[in-house]
């Protein structure tokens, strides 16, 4: 936010951190302390262990 507080003001973030996956749908937010590894992964669908998806860029 800091760094890119225009990038911040895009994407309505107000508070810190914030983890934001756009992709694949669900889009979703995670907001608050994210030192709890199997906690951020659940919230982000993401299952431990699994093959990373390719990059696209």
């Amino acid at each position: 936010m800091l760094e890119r507080p225009e990038l911040a003001d895009q994407e309505k973030i107000t508070v810190t951190p914030t983890l934001i996956k756009v992709a694949p749908l669900p889009a979703r937010r995670l907001i608050g302390d994210l030192s709890h590894t199997p906690r951020v992964l659940a919230g982000l669908g993401i299952t431990p262990g699994a093959e990373p998806l390719p990059r696209t860029e």
